[in-house]
């Protein structure tokens, strides 16, 4: 499993970096996982997540979406395969604001094809077999230059604050060696 924290300019926003596997140096465009403040819609191909959506919108189920919608920090765990990873795409929104930065363009039909860029800065991380992974917080860093940087900002990483890891202890008291704490590195561009 991963967590991490998205944040931009300093401050912490609902985000969500999509990972994409490396094999042999080259990104895998087979599978994608989203990280960070994610819902079921954003696991799934896009035509499915928009009919589920639109389905439980339809059948007026507005608990469900919502419940997708607030998740709690406990909720935004991800399983995730072993091996190591490129972010190739990175959202934040705060309030009505936007931002992203990364270039994966999947295709709407199948969000496993398409082509994807790994992003600017911190954007590599390596996940062990069986383990918990705090990933710590990746932070978009505009350099304002207006429409442009979505393809010019960069993504900082650092390790999650000391409160954030004695939390992490807390949920799994019993997790030992298997909860890990480490951050992206810059890597594959």
């Amino acid at each position: 499993m991963i967590i991490v924290r998205v944040w931009k300019d300093g401050q912490p926003c609902l985000g969500m970096a999509r990972l994409r596997p490396l094999k042999g140096g080259q990104i895998d465009m087979s599978r994608f996982v989203n990280i960070g403040y994610v819902t079921s819609f954003d696991t799934k191909p896009q035509l499915e997540a928009m009919a589920n959506f639109f389905g439980q919108a339809l059948t007026q189920d507005f608990k469900g979406i919502n419940s997708e919608l607030m998740k709690e920090f406990k909720d935004q765990f991800v399983p995730i395969e072993p091996g190591s990873y490129v972010m190739t795409n990175i959202t934040c929104t705060s309030g009505r604001n936007k931002s992203w930065i990364g270039d994966d363009r999947a295709n709407p039909f199948a969000s496993e094809s398409g082509s994807a860029t790994p992003i600017l800065g911190a954007n590599v991380i390596d996940v062990r077999p069986g383990g918990i992974l705090d990933a710590g917080i990746i932070e978009i860093r505009s350099d304002d230059v207006g429409l442009f940087e979505r393809k010019t900002g960069a993504v900082a990483a650092s390790p999650a604050p000391a409160q954030e890891q004695a939390k992490l202890r807390e949920m799994f008291p019993d997790a030992g060696k298997k909860l890990r704490f480490s951050s992206f590195r810059a890597g594959k561009r």
